[in-house]
Formats: C-alpha cells, sequence, structure tokens
C-alpha cells in the first residue's frame, strides 16, 4: 500500500495550478488508480463535466480538513501533470477523501439570461 502522508500537503499550489509535490505523487500512486477504475473515471467526471458535492461522503468530518483535501484534488486537476497521471492521482485523492464513490451528479449550470 503507498504512503499517503504527503497526498494531502498542506501547500500553496503552484502559481499556474498543480502542486509542488505532484511528481512524487504520481510516482507514489497505486498501480491500481493507474487502471481504469471508479476512482479515477469520477475524478475524470469533475475534470470534464463539474460536480456536485451533494452527496459526497467524507471520511474526515472536519471542515478543515475537507477545505485541504479538495483544495489539493482541485489543483491536482487544474495541473499540468499528463492527463492519465492527473486522473490517476485525482482518484487516489478521492479514495482517501471519500467513504465510496458517489453517484455522479453534475454541478448546476448556470442561469441563462433571454437576450
Amino acid at each position: 500500500m503507498a504512503k499517503t502522508a504527503n497526498l494531502f500537503p498542506g501547500v500553496s499550489p503552484l502559481s499556474l495550478g498543480g502542486l509542488p509535490n505532484e511528481d512524487e505523487l504520481a510516482q507514489a500512486c497505486p498501480a491500481e488508480f493507474k487502471r481504469k477504475n471508479p476512482w479515477s473515471d469520477y475524478a475524470e467526471r469533475t475534470w470534464s463535466d463539474g460536480v456536485s458535492l451533494k452527496n459526497w461522503e467524507w471520511k474526515s468530518q472536519d471542515p478543515a480538513t475537507q477545505r485541504l483535501q479538495m483544495n489539493c484534488f482541485s489543483n491536482i486537476i487544474g495541473g499540468f501533470m499528463s492527463h492519465e497521471k492527473k486522473m490517476a492521482v485525482a482518484g487516489w485523492m478521492l479514495s482517501e477523501m471519500l467513504v465510496r464513490v458517489p453517484e455522479f451528479i453534475p454541478r448546476a449550470k448556470p442561469a441563462q439570461s433571454a437576450p
């Protein structure tokens, strides 16, 4: 089992997205996340479609921990690693953040104003 100690570093994101330790995370990422799996598939959907968080069941009930984890996840998703590595690490993060893979609920789109 890969170490998760550095999965959610309390560090500032890079100026254009990503995390300073993303290369290390990509190397430490367990093989199961580098293949097709429900966690990485869900991460892919959050990246491409946006997602509502209302049905997420967090492992930690501490709001500060949830914010830190969400910040790290968002920065990995928005970073410039190769797409495959990014989705593998993001899926790994989700598996450590959440109790189970949530049902996908798209983020609500803002209402369009009439011309």
